[in-house]
């Protein structure tokens, strides 16, 4: 099933976000302060709630896709747009942010998103 992670939403765009997925047959699932310490494939598929918490910081907003076509995310992303619901760092499932987490998916977005800003790499090559 097609799922985005949400973290640090203000309620009401939360709620506009939630309202938007069912919608389109998406689930939201709000991850907690709790929850960003822990892996991201612990979270999509529930384990992370057996889990002690791991806490830690996820720096502004940030939306993560799951299982989602190309297709699918762009008219999610034009929906966003025209519901003017905007989120700077969003990120697809890939087999390697998977095994981040989120707290570290979030740097590395910020660092990807910083580096392009600047027109350079994210990465020494």
């Amino acid at each position: 099933m097609a799922k985005i992670l949400y973290y640090n939403l203000h309620p009401t765009k939360a709620a506009k976000l939630k309202m938007l997925c069912r919608s389109l047959f998406i689930e939201a699932v709000e991850v907690g302060k709790d929850d960003c310490g822990k892996k991201i494939a612990a979270v999509l598929d529930g384990t992370a709630a057996s889990q002690p918490p791991q806490p830690a910081d996820v720096d502004g907003e940030m939306l993560y896709f799951s299982g989602m076509n190309g297709t699918m995310v762009s008219v999610l992303l034009n929906q966003l747009r025209r519901k003017k619901l905007s989120v700077a760092l969003k990120a697809m499932q890939t087999e390697t942010n998977v095994n981040f987490t989120s707290a570290e998916l979030c740097r590395e977005l910020i660092a990807e998103r910083d580096a392009i800003a600047k027109g350079t790499t994210a990465h020494a090559e």
